[in-house]
């Protein structure tokens, strides 16, 4: 998800920059180090009233629960070697083997499991270009094709391995101009990539016409499904013919990532990475002989990983079972077109594309009246509102938790276009002032830098007062965005 600037509320232990913290020289009585932990969390956004809109994947109470039993069974278990726990081994072959069944995979369709959808998105890119390596002819290609909206972790990976990503228009509908993309192409490039669905839009790419575009040119093509690998087939199944073919089924098609921490229902963070065959995956692999330490191997990105994210996994699929996930995604998209109805049903709203799940973003017709104005009112009203760019949009994942709480988002949302209608002066505050700005400026640079600056008050050490004193709180810059942001967007919102 793309940074976010929020102030840091108000909460003794959630400033960083307070003091410099060292480890106590008696350990403390377990009910006190729960008691503090549970003071750290009480500023945090309350999800269980369903007022998120992303970022919690979460089933029922009895479901977390079976998450947590199964966390503490694993929770000692290190996955360094994968030769070593067998019971871990199983578990990440047994979900490779389920998710390329899932995504129509043929016999020789394999994979790993990962961190989250950035490794394997990072991977992804790693796999092929040590590919691209392998072959003489493949030497010198290092850029990627894909949509606009493909994830931001793209361009992260492409920045680590000294690859270039380019950049593809939308059509009318927010999806990959597969046109474009071809005249993209060229002989440095080295694949092709589209999402099911695009995070900003829930809109699914022409994958079909991209897995064409990637075997008339000899390409790999993959498919981010990180967020819809796990939604979509449910999806298909109680309505055939709503959506298609993304997956496996198209012959192009070379690999897939799709998180099981989201719609798999698993904890935090886990992915899975599928290729066709092994010819790509076989390139993903890291040894070494030469180490005083012994023979070194690694299949992703990390040396030692937790059991714990495999082993949720694992059970959330063998716990919910197909009909668990089919009656989840049911409730989802009925509550999910409910919401949708609401809110075209007001004159003033519109929502962009045509959302393939449960994935939607809306906005006032012409910006009229100010989205972020809108934006800032719900705010008030206390929902967690996910400001989007080109075009200023708000984006809302519906969940299950969301559902009782989507008539009074309704409600809320009407009160707040009649607000922003009312008072045509009124400007964005808050965090829509930053966010605002990041829409509206056109110098990207300079916002970059700033947010740049963010991260480095962030985790900057603390500095000594000239009295010697620790300065009370964060520094400025971490209470409030930057003065002059407030005051170019007020000049830019006239």
């Amino acid at each position: 998800m793309a940074f976010q600037y929020s102030p840091f509320p108000q909460n003794p232990y959630l400033h960083p920059m307070k003091s410099r913290k060292t480890i106590p020289m008696k350990g403390q009585p377990r009910e006190t180090v729960l008691a503090n932990m549970e003071a750290m969390k009480s500023s945090d956004p309350n999800w269980a009233e369903g007022r998120t809109w992303s970022l919690v994947y979460h089933v029922d109470d009895e479901h977390r629960a079976l998450l947590q039993q199964t966390a503490q069974l694993f929770i000692s278990e290190s996955y360094a070697n994968p030769f070593a726990v067998e019971s871990i081994q199983q578990m990440e072959l047994d979900i490779i083997g389920m998710a390329a069944r899932l995504l129509h995979g043929e016999e020789g369709t394999t994979g790993t499991m990962t961190s989250g959808g950035t490794e394997s998105i990072l991977l992804t890119l790693y796999t092929y270009r040590e590919w691209a390596r392998s072959n003489r002819t493949g030497k010198k290609k290092n850029e990627l094709v894909a949509p606009a909206t493909i994830h931001p972790a793209f361009e992260k990976a492409a920045h680590l391995l000294g690859l270039k990503v380019r950049k593809v228009p939308l059509d009318n509908h927010y999806r990959a101009d597969i046109e474009a993309m071809e005249k993209l192409i060229g002989p440095k490039t080295l694949l092709l990539a589209v999402s099911a669905p695009a995070y900003p839009h829930g809109t699914l790419d022409p994958i079909e016409k991209a897995s064409a575009l990637a075997l008339r040119y000899g390409l790999p093509l993959h498919v981010d499904a990180c967020i819809g690998g796990f939604f979509l087939p449910w999806v298909e199944k109680l309505n055939p013919g709503s959506i298609p073919p993304w997956d496996f089924r198209l012959a192009g098609v070379t690999s897939i990532s799709a998180d099981t921490h989201k719609f798999g229902y698993g904890a935090k963070g886990s992915s899975v990475l599928l290729f066709r065959s092994m010819n790509h995956l076989r390139h993903q692999f890291f040894i070494t002989t030469d180490w005083p330490g012994g023979i070194y191997a690694s299949s992703t990105l990390l040396g030692s990983r937790s059991a714990i994210p495999i082993a949720t996994a694992w059970a959330a699929m063998h716990s919910l079972g197909q009909e668990g996930y089919q009656n989840i995604t049911h409730n989802i998209m009925d509550g999910c077109a409910r919401l949708r109805a609401g809110i075209e049903a007001m004159p003033e709203m519109e929502t962009l594309g045509q959302p393939c799940m449960n994935i939607l973003a809306f906005t006032t017709r012409q910006n009229k009246p100010d989205i972020f104005v809108v934006a800032d009112f719900l705010e008030e009203k206390g929902w967690i509102v996910d400001r989007q760019q080109r075009p200023h949009s708000i984006h809302l994942t519906v969940m299950q938790h969301n559902l009782p709480a989507i008539g009074q988002y309704l409600h809320d949302l009407k009160a707040a276009i009649a607000f922003a209608q009312k008072n045509p002066q009124a400007k964005a505050q808050g965090s829509a002032a930053v966010y605002g700005l990041m829409a509206r400026i056109p110098f990207r640079s300079l916002v970059a830098s700033n947010v740049r600056q963010l991260f480095e008050d962030l985790y900057a050490p603390p500095v000594k007062a000239k009295t010697g004193r620790q300065p009370e709180g964060n520094n400025q810059q971490m209470q409030n965005p930057p003065a002059w942001m407030g005051w170019l967007n007020r000049l830019l919102s006239r």
